[in-house]
């Protein structure tokens, strides 16, 4: 009887033992339409006289869309985290986030936004595996008026050239399409290390694996697609000071943006490539007014040897917002601009190319009232301005050829609600 007690007694403090080093998981939320009147306008008719050379002549059709009505999403989302204590200052650490198609379009699938597992310790940091935000695309996240990214946010302008490239894209793989092009990325096949902070400093860098790799054949080149990216960070009370890089080998994002001239990708002419961006973001607060702003260069290169084919391009864009609060932050207006430049491109044996109106600019105006820390509505309008050739856009695009006509002008007007829960 005793020995039966003394198993009872172990069993119940092995119990309470482990319910002590569980923490309580966490069910969360976003539900975030937004309802809003869009087209395009101005699209340019005819080819110009000086056509750039990404452009080919086909593209300049003239065609703008009629204004619509539609609803987006924005990152309407349905998570749970949570964490277990495995010893003195060592946890592990989890979360499966989806997207919540609150308008019923469609989406990533289950786990198809930022999930990881992984180990956290206040002395070291955290080290994870999953799908999760860059560390570039991290630091910009702040720059928005609201919690969360949406349709007229920085990313018309930020972190993809135009050409149908998607504002933000959620991959894991090379594809083979525009995606490859984007820079602002949810990324698969992740490997993350986020730093504690030290003295203001803090620093996250992460590396997608090379699962796509591909092995040469008798026809085809092979390839090793991975993805780099890095940041630093400096926090200081109510300025934050951001510095990110990121790096696509093999993903031929050039070739996503235009094949014309140059050799297919992964091909014997055209066998590797480079994709790069530099990013610096600033966040400041000064007592009710908040500013932001953050400058970008984009660079994509292939190995490309067939002659006169396109070898690279590059360009250069900036973006900043100003945000006025009111009522003890109960209110908010903001008004932000942004431009990306046309930017320059070679070929190969270096004949000439024309990068000339590839360039756009961006403005957008809002008010935010916040009706708790949970609830709030919001009204904005925002245009994005093309230059003759130019083809950025917002995301979803418009239409449903996923591209807008050179030199279109994007133009929208909506009312939002955002529910944390």
């Amino acid at each position: 009887m005793m020995r039966k007690h003394m198993l009872l007694a172990a069993a119940a403090a092995s119990a309470a033992a482990t319910a002590a080093s569980a923490d309580e998981v966490v069910v969360y939320g976003l539900a975030m339409p937004f309802l809003e009147n869009v087209k395009t306008q101005n699209a340019t008719n005819g080819v110009p006289s000086e056509r750039p050379a990404l452009v080919p002549a086909s593209a300049y059709t003239g065609i703008n869309d009629d204004a619509r009505w539609r609803i987006s999403s924005g990152t309407s989302n349905l998570g749970f985290r949570g964490s277990e204590t495995l010893g003195p200052g060592l946890k592990v650490v989890w979360q499966m986030e989806s997207a919540f198609q609150v308008d019923q379009n469609t989406g990533p699938g289950w786990s198809g936004r930022n999930s990881k597992i992984g180990l956290q310790s206040p002395v070291w940091g955290e080290v994870n595996l999953g799908q999760w935000d860059t560390p570039y695309k991290f630091v910009s996240l702040q720059v928005n008026p609201l919690r969360a990214g949406y349709v007229f946010d920085y990313t018309p302008i930020m972190g993809n050239p135009g050409f149908g490239v998607p504002a933000t894209t959620t991959q894991f793989l090379r594809t083979g399409g525009k995606a490859d092009a984007a820079f602002d990325r949810r990324q698969g096949n992740l490997i993350q290390y986020w730093s504690p902070r030290w003295a203001g400093f803090s620093f996250r860098g992460s590396w997608s694996t090379d699962e796509g790799r591909t092995d040469n054949t008798a026809t085809t080149a092979g390839i090793r697609p991975q993805q780099f990216s890095a940041a630093l960070i400096y926090d200081a009370g109510p300025l934050s000071v951001r510095y990110a890089y990121d790096r696509h080998d093999d993903y031929f994002g050039l070739s996503a943006l235009s094949t014309a001239g140059s050799s297919p990708a992964a091909s014997f002419a055209n066998k590797s490539s480079k994709d790069e961006a530099h990013k610096l973001v600033v966040l400041w607060r000064i007592h009710d007014t908040r500013i932001a702003a953050e400058g970008e260069q984009i660079r994509y290169r292939n190995d490309e040897t067939l002659a006169g084919g396109l070898r690279e391009y590059k360009r250069s864009a900036w973006y900043a917002l100003v945000e006025q609060f009111f009522w003890n932050g109960a209110s908010s207006v903001w008004v932000a601009y942004g431009r990306a430049q046309d930017g320059s491109c070679q070929r190969v044996g270096g004949a000439s190319c024309s990068t000339r109106d590839l360039g756009a600019q961006y403005w957008n105006v809002g008010w935010i009232y916040r009706f708790s820390r949970r609830t709030e509505v919001f009204l904005t309008y925002y245009k994005v301005d093309n230059r003759a050739s130019g083809t950025y856009s917002v995301q979803p695009i418009v239409n449903v050829a996923g591209v807008v006509a050179p030199g279109a002008d994007t133009v929208g007007a909506g009312l939002g609600i955002a529910h944390y829960f």
